[in-house]
């Protein structure tokens, strides 16, 4: 439940201020704010909670959320200037809690073998990309009511009721100690100091601003075709291959490098990103989603394994929280880039140019696989 609003926020956001201003350039303003102050809140969170556990932060970042939703909705049914608007996105992406990177820290301190891990992190993977999946759909059936406000008001219920419920839950004990021995000396970067982990940030953020360019098209295309009420639809078919593919590969423990894993699924992402772009009709470019959606899980779950091998296990939650840091800058750059290019394109050319700018992002990250160290999901080192 406290991960249903992370796959609800963005979208929710994006048709409400869409429907009321009839601007996609608008629209990806706002949920990029959102995006970003997440992004920026992040790291500060996470470093909180590797130096002090994570049970007092989690139910009061879900209060503040919901709050911040609230305030987007009335700003907009009242016509508040668009800054007010991008205010309010901002305050609730600054108070979303880190339910999933909290997890994550958790499984990376744990004893568990490599291939449990692998599996655990390829679960967790799964479980967002169902919020990735089922948050789209509650949008789609809001959207049925005539009132896109409805899904941010649901999401606020959602980010409040579930971190309570996290909050009181097993997991505040099992994420365990904070590393403050007189052996740990933490560094004023934290997990930035290694070179190797700068490097696979810098991945994450081409990813995150690939798959934002590519998730903006998807409410533009659906306007083309004359249904918006479709997205949730488009959404689906990207997030449930992903989640199936994700699940495949946790039982698959690979010994290639993670940063070679990395490659192939960006091949595939760019792959699947041009031929969207290849089609203008409705049933074919559902196909080619559920195509580009079978490299979403296994992407996410390798990404979090080559970053849990290359991160000191002190650092190990704000690690995690910049993972998703330049991974919604990069998204929210790839919103606020897709829709502009859609504003200032005509007809099918907007959200065709979008999805061809993915396609040069995801090649980019391709690339940048090879600056990665080579770890294996095996217990060997970097090298």
């Amino acid at each position: 439940m406290p991960r249903l609003p992370a796959g609800m926020n963005a979208l929710a956001l994006t048709m409400l201020v869409q429907s009321q201003t009839n601007s996609f350039a608008s629209a990806g303003s706002v949920s990029a704010a959102y995006m970003i102050a997440a992004a920026l809140q992040a790291p500060i969170v996470g470093r909180f909670i590797d130096q002090n556990g994570p049970r007092r932060v989690m139910f009061p970042l879900g209060v503040a959320c919901a709050l911040a939703l609230c305030f987007v909705v009335l700003a907009v049914q009242l016509q508040w200037p668009l800054l007010a608007i991008m205010i309010g996105a901002f305050a609730a992406g600054g108070t979303f809690p880190p339910v999933s990177m909290t997890i994550r820290a958790m499984y990376r301190k744990s004893s568990m073998s490599d291939a449990q891990k692998q599996t655990a992190f390829a679960l967790e993977a799964i479980v967002m990309e169902l919020a990735f999946t089922l948050g789209p759909l509650a949008v789609s059936v809001a959207l049925l009511t005539g009132h896109a406000a409805t899904a941010v008001l649901g999401s606020a219920a959602l980010a409040l009721i579930g971190t309570f419920l996290f909050s009181q839950s097993g997991a505040m004990t099992r994420w365990g100690t904070v590393e403050n021995g007189e052996d740990v000396v933490r560094h004023w970067l934290g997990p930035l100091k290694v070179s190797a982990v700068r490097r696979a940030l810098l991945l994450s953020t081409m990813f995150g601003t690939g798959i934002g360019l590519l998730e903006i098209s998807l409410p533009a295309f659906a306007a083309f075709v004359g249904n918006t009420a479709l997205v949730g639809w488009l959404f689906a078919a990207l997030s449930i291959p992903s989640a199936i593919a994700g699940f495949v590969y946790g039982t698959w423990h690979i010994t290639m490098p993670l940063n070679r894993q990395i490659l192939f699924c960006a091949a595939w992402l760019a792959a699947g990103a041009a031929l969207m772009a290849a089609t203008d009709t409705f049933a074919p470019y559902v196909l080619m989603c559920v195509l580009a959606g079978l490299a979403f899980g296994p992407m996410i779950t390798a990404l979090s394994l080559q970053l849990g091998k290359l991160t000191p296990v002190e650092y190990s939650t704000e690690a995690f929280t910049w993972s998703m840091t330049v991974f919604l800058i990069g998204m929210g750059s790839g919103f606020v880039a897709g829709g502009a290019l859609i504003e200032s394109a005509s007809g099918i050319a907007g959200w065709r140019a979008s999805l061809l700018a993915s396609v040069v992002l995801f090649i980019a990250a391709g690339l940048s696989c090879l600056a990665i160290p080579e770890v294996r999901n095996d217990g060997s080192g970097a090298h």
